[in-house]
């Protein structure tokens, strides 16, 4: 039985009964009780009572209740007013939603759909069920260092993860979906598999200028070796160190983290991709080994002795234009 029931059994039971001595019984006709079963909702019956029984039944039904008369009548007055007395999360009672396949209001269903406060029910949820709730909201992209929501695994906080399930409750309600429809939980699913993307820039990656690499790879040998590099020679080094500079740039992008999950909520933002880094590539180091290896021979002939680090920054500073 639904609260709008429930009273108005209750209220066609109390005028029944005189509220005074020899005070006769209130005539309670067919189409009074038709009227009243036919409130959309519970204030709705409640005004309807008023007007036909008297505020005083509905006083008395106030104090069976606990409620202060005052109070209970402040909302008859204000449904008789049509200003909602409910204080609907992200929308109004006039909100226009489809429910039920019929055009109506968020109003005319206020038991179905969120109010102020709904929010901080969560606080009474146990620990690990926080962190599931956590989890869910971290792998939407709705909390996180990532999206400036810090947070603390297993407890749930108002400012914080209340302020998520708001946005949530918020939304649910805009699209005429409540309660009984699962509203904020359907609005979550549909952020985790959209999540929210932090807005991360990557530069474009710029290869190059070839002319630039044939031009270090020939004063390579001409430094090292006093002559120009045979024409497959500079082809090898040269195409070696554009391809190296590509991945050496996607190397540089880092691999989308793993779903979130309770357990793992200690460590989040505290991921790697692996447990074993990368070995960075470095183009100007490999250029200068594929030519130790193709020239080893040659270089021992002539007793050359580099400094291959500074060989390096000589190759990388003449193809990016950097001072040597």
């Amino acid at each position: 039985m639904t609260e709008k029931e429930k009273f108005i059994a209750e209220i066609l039971d109390l005028v029944k009964q005189p509220l005074l001595p020899g005070q006769n019984p209130i005539n309670v006709t067919e189409e009074n009780i038709a009227e009243l079963n036919g409130a959309p909702d519970l204030n709705t019956a409640i005004a309807i009572a008023t007007n036909l029984f008297g505020a005083e039944y509905v006083d008395q039904y106030a104090l069976r209740k606990g409620y202060e008369p005052q109070d209970y009548q402040s909302v008859v007055n204000a449904n008789i007013l049509g200003v909602s007395p409910y204080d609907f999360i992200g929308v109004t009672a006039d909100q226009p939603i489809v429910y039920g396949g019929q055009a109506t209001t968020i109003g005319a269903q206020p038991g179905n759909f969120y109010q102020e406060g709904d929010q901080n029910v969560f606080t009474s949820l146990l620990p690990e069920e926080v962190r599931e709730l956590q989890a869910d909201m971290v792998n939407a992209g709705l909390l996180g260092d990532k999206v400036g929501k810090p947070f603390r695994p297993g407890f749930f906080d108002i400012k914080v993860e209340g302020e998520v399930i708001k946005q949530l409750m918020g939304q649910a309600n805009a699209s005429g979906l409540g309660k009984a429809e699962k509203g904020y939980q359907n609005v979550l699913q549909l952020y985790l598999d959209n999540p929210v993307s932090s807005p991360v820039e990557y530069k474009p990656y710029l290869p190059p200028d070839y002319s630039a690499v044939s031009n270090s790879v020939n004063g390579l040998f001409e430094r090292e070796l006093g002559r120009k590099p045979l024409p497959y020679e500079k082809k090898l080094l040269a195409d070696q160190f554009l391809e190296d500079s590509q991945l050496a740039y996607e190397q540089a992008i880092p691999d989308p983290l793993p779903d979130v999950t309770p357990d793992t909520l200690d460590d989040y933002g505290n991921h790697t991709t692996s447990d074993v880094p990368k070995e960075q590539i470095d183009p100007g180091a490999n250029l200068v080994e594929t030519f130790n290896n193709i020239t080893a021979k040659e270089q021992e002939r002539l007793g050359t002795n580099r400094d291959i680090q500074a060989t390096n920054r000589i190759i990388l500073n003449s193809i990016t234009g950097a001072p040597r």
